[in-house]
């Protein structure tokens, strides 16, 4: 005669069984988990632009993070394990270091400072795909980079993670409103433009007309 199973193994079994999804869930969320390093900003301009340069790899740290979907690497662990790769070239640099810290992207870019107007040129390395996408905003003072950087890292957020913030929603609506004021402002360029060859024929019948 067959005996039934008790309900102690039957208990076993169900833990057993929870454990294990529980862990395969662990794994697909690890996978689906994108991981950001952030390099300091180059700066180029005659006065110290240090402090900027913190504020905006601070901003940076801030903006991405995405629970469980994005994270951001430690400062400080992503400068040392840049400064102890020795290869010359910039791209390789940039792959040792996503391969060192088991990174998804790499963020760099560079605070200029020319002729009374500042630019910030920001670049994210995409290591599965191997290209570059770029991401930039100009000012003419020095207080707006901090919220030019943050529509830079709303842009980043988009564009990459395919994440809409508040602040992205902003920008698009700006944008619009911009576009439409255009419109208002130069009703004449909406106007299709007759070619060159309508107009030298349009031109010769009046005057065609002129002799008759």
């Amino acid at each position: 005669m067959k005996k039934n199973s008790s309900p102690k193994s039957n208990r076993f079994f169900y833990l057993f069984l929870g454990l294990l999804c529980l862990s395969f869930s662990a794994v697909a969320q690890a996978k689906e988990m994108k991981t950001v390093a952030v390099l300091p900003f180059e700066i180029i301009a005659p006065e110290d632009l240090s402090y900027v340069q913190d504020g905006i790899v601070q901003m940076l740290h801030s903006r991405l993070v995405w629970k469980d979907k994005v994270s951001v690497i430690e400062q400080k662990k992503t400068e040392i394990q840049f400064n102890q790769i020795k290869e010359q070239n910039s791209d390789r640099r940039i792959e040792s270091l996503a391969k060192s810290l088991g990174s998804d992207y790499i963020i760099t870019g560079s605070i200029t400072h020319f002729a009374n107007a500042f630019s910030i040129d920001t670049r994210i390395y995409d290591i599965r795909n191997k290209q570059w996408m770029a991401f930039s905003e100009q000012s003419t003072a020095i207080n707006d980079l901090i919220p030019k950087m943050s529509a830079i890292s709303a842009k980043i957020n988009k564009k990459v993670f395919d994440r809409e913030t508040v602040i992205y929603t902003d920008l698009v609506r700006q944008e619009q409103e911009k576009a439409e004021q255009w419109k208002r402002q130069n009703p004449e360029r909406l106007m299709p433009e007759m070619p060159a060859g309508e107009r030298e024929k349009k031109s010769s019948l009046w005057r065609f007309w002129e002799y008759l």
